[in-house]
């Protein structure tokens, strides 16, 4: 099968650099320049069906982002979940591959909760400490 050459061409944030070899199912491998100064290694495929579009850099700086927000809101006091939280609590949610719920908590940038429980209310009941924990200091 003849390889497409994507050298020089954008994917998001990333130009295509040079052919980087081949990958172990087959598929292409790219040597890629970001937009913030890295280089990274990525399957042509990825590149042309949108899966890669960055180093990493993207989702770094949305997280840096909604972590703000989530900030903002604590500060204000307005615990109120997001529009694609379906548990109706800010910070727990449930993981459809291990069947069990996560609780977490940014607090000033850090992660101060991250874990999983069996049971929602074990869930929102750790999340409600790890808050108390953060107000009072």
């Amino acid at each position: 099968m003849k390889r497409i050459d994507l050298t020089g061409k954008r994917f998001g944030r990333l130009v295509v650099v040079g052919f980087s070899g081949q990958a172990s199912n087959g598929n292409a491998l790219w040597q890629c320049q970001c937009d913030c100064g890295k280089t990274m290694v990525t399957e042509g495929y990825r590149l042309r069906h949108g899966l890669t579009s960055s180093c990493g850099c993207y989702r770094a700086e949305r997280m840096r982002h909604v972590f703000a927000q989530q900030q903002k809101s604590v500060s204000a006091g307005a615990h109120q979940p997001g529009a694609k939280n379906h548990s109706g609590v800010v910070g727990v949610s449930f993981d459809r591959q291990t069947g069990k719920w996560n609780a977490r908590l940014f607090y000033r940038g850090k992660l101060i909760l991250n874990k999983r429980f069996e049971d929602f209310e074990a869930a929102v009941a750790a999340r409600k400490r790890a808050e108390k924990k953060c107000d009072a200091s």
